[in-house]
């Protein structure tokens, strides 16, 4: 499945990328909830002017946790296993430059939809490993802005507010992403 997604984003970013109107991104992300979950993101972005952008993105989270107190006893130890995936998409819209020194701040806010995919494992050393997963509709809103550093390069960050729906029931989280994007065209 995720060969399959890979495969059919590549296919749709590279003529994109082409068209000089088009950046990447990438970097660390943190969300809130299930103890916390690290790991990456990475999206895309086509320009249809200066100001706005139809944004693309895909992070992968996941957290191992012990339950600690139960360690020393008879039930011994138990481990929870969390991954979150979010395949997102949706407008980027652009604020006017603010010029800090000699460096241009570029703000913008963002509302994302789409996909989310939970899976969790819950370890337990007497009894073996129980998991479960499920996918369901998200949605992000937020913002950020990016450092521009040249006229391709920015130190980007986000954060933002994402809402899932797993087991029919909505989960809030933040996010934060801390990362770079080049763009192909100038900004």
């Amino acid at each position: 499945m995720k060969v399959g997604i890979g495969t059919v984003l590549l296919l749709l970013l590279v003529p994109l990328a082409a068209s000089q109107n088009f950046e990447v991104t990438g970097g660390w992300a943190h969300l809130t909830g299930d103890f916390g979950l690290d790991g990456f993101e990475v999206g895309g972005a086509v320009w249809f002017n200066p100001k706005v952008s139809i944004a693309l993105n895909y992070d992968d989270s996941w957290d191992t946790s012990r339950v600690g107190a139960f360690e020393l006893t008879s039930i011994g130890e138990i481990s929870v296993n969390n991954h979150l995936q979010n395949f997102l998409v949706g407008p980027r819209i652009f604020f006017p430059i603010k010029r800090i020194k000699k460096h241009n701040i570029s703000t913008f806010a963002e509302a994302l939809f789409g996909g989310s995919h939970l899976n969790t494992t819950i370890k337990q050393v007497s009894t073996g490993e129980q998991s479960a997963s499920d996918s369901a509709f998200s949605w992000l809103l937020g913002g950020g802005g990016d450092f521009v550093v040249s006229p391709h390069w920015a130190a980007r960050v986000n954060l933002d507010f994402l809402r899932t729906h797993f087991s029919e029931t909505g989960q809030s989280r933040l996010r934060l992403v801390v990362g770079v994007a080049y763009s192909f065209g100038h900004r």
